[in-house]
């Protein structure tokens, strides 16, 4: 399908891209999450996040939530690291009434002392929520570990003690010094003409066009990730133990993005994948064995999860650390066929819902500046060859930087070297 690109003057940034469905579909990306944060501000953004759908002088938080429920509209956000995500559909018919709401909100947000202190209780209760979470727990003590040190390691969720007592005029402040044109992306996709979205842009967000604000100027010094090696176990009395081995990996723009793809579907990313057939389904050590990727500009980390009772923990680790090893040598050109299949049907089947789309254009602006077609893709996943799966196995095997972490009981350290 089509797409158009603009950069405004204000340096807001749209991509849209047009195909033939009744649904629209908008992800609005600020380049703010816990990176940005400064130790005495941990949780901000993921606040923030809450906070513009409680109201603005023109609108309640229950007007709000009543507007964009009466026409009809689906709608979320979420804080990373690296991004704040605001999303909704909506129907053709509804979706210059429902992105007016939305720029109310993200523009005009009250901040109200009532607003905020009845909320900060809500994202509290969110922390308590995902403390009882061993999952939750075991990625927040991962990352914490990975980058300690570094902005990388805050939680996203942020600190009770900091959430409990910021006020108003803090996070304001820095609502003012990061969410703005500079740092936004609006992606939109839906059977509209882009003259109509354009031009609905610029009169909501006719503030942000009256404003020329100088960039937020980042120092992306505080980002040169330093990494730390650490064997880490958390005690809580749960039925399992829930384990996870962080390994460095490449950055987002290394050439070597597509192989890395692929080494990991044919590692841990499906049912016939290396660990699932040898740690579940011919050893029976877990219900679930996964491994993941995530890449960024300034770190690159290849993740392997599961949970098992404590007695299989040392077992799984030594498996997985065996297949880890011998990858190079037991990779072969059926699997790595398959693994081709696998991403680019996945990448092709994610076109199939405009939301998903308006997400990855999105993404794809944040990453690299523009959008990468899956076309594109697709010819870099049929150049990788054996042998260049094989090199990036050996580089994953003979990696000295990683850390694991257990969450449960009856493990010991010892268990966990990995």
């Amino acid at each position: 399908m089509k797409t158009i690109q603009k950069t405004y003057d204000n340096g807001l940034r749209v991509i849209f891209e047009k195909n033939n469905k009744n649904v629209v579909a908008v992800n609005i990306l600020f380049f703010v999450g816990s990176q940005n944060e400064t130790e005495n501000e941990e949780g901000y953004s993921h606040f923030i996040e809450h906070l513009v759908f409680k109201g603005t002088p023109k609108r309640s938080a229950e007007k709000l939530s009543k507007e964009l429920t009466f026409y009809g509209a689906d709608f979320n956000a979420y804080t990373s690291r690296r991004l704040t995500r605001f999303i909704f559909k909506s129907l053709k018919e509804n979706f210059e009434k429902c992105f007016e709401i939305y720029a109310d909100m993200l523009v005009n947000a009250s901040f109200r002392q009532g607003d905020v202190d009845k909320e900060r209780n809500v994202v509290i209760e969110e922390m308590k929520r995902c403390a009882d979470d061993p999952v939750e727990v075991m990625y927040a003590r991962v990352l914490k570990n990975y980058y300690y040190g570094n902005s990388y390691a805050h939680d996203e969720l942020g600190k009770e003690e900091i959430i409990a007592n910021v006020t108003p005029n803090e996070l304001l402040e820095y609502k003012n010094r990061f969410y703005i044109p500079q740092n936004c992306v609006i992606s939109v996709v839906g059977n509209l003409d882009f003259n109509d979205v354009d031009n609905i842009i610029k009169q909501n967000f006719a503030k942000w066009f009256a404003v020329k604000a100088e960039p937020t100027k980042v120092s992306f010094e505080r980002f040169k990730i330093k990494i730390n090696n650490k064997f880490d176990i958390v005690e809580r009395d749960d039925n399992q133990v829930n384990v996870c081995i962080h390994i460095k990996s490449i950055l987002v723009n290394s050439k070597l993005k597509q192989v890395a793809d692929l080494y990991t579907c044919i590692l841990g990313g499906s049912s016939s994948s290396k660990l699932y057939t040898r740690i579940r389904e011919q050893l029976g050590f877990v219900y679930t064995i996964d491994a993941f990727s995530s890449f960024s500009a300034q770190t690159g980390e290849l993740c392997i999860y599961f949970g098992t009772r404590a007695q299989n923990v040392k077992k799984a680790l030594a498996e997985i650390k065996s297949i880890l090893v011998n990858f190079a040598e037991l990779v072969t050109d059926e699997e790595l066929e398959a693994a081709k299949n696998f991403k680019k049907s996945t990448m092709e089947y994610s076109k199939e819902k405009s939301a998903t789309v308006a997400e990855m254009n999105g993404s794809d602006i944040h990453l690299f500046g523009k959008l990468i077609s899956s076309k594109t893709i697709a010819a870099k996943y049929n150049k990788v060859t054996l042998d260049d799966i094989k090199e990036f196995a050996n580089k994953i095997a003979a990696e000295k930087t990683f850390n694991v972490v257990a969450v449960g009981k009856g493990v010991k350290e010892e268990d966990i070297k990995f």
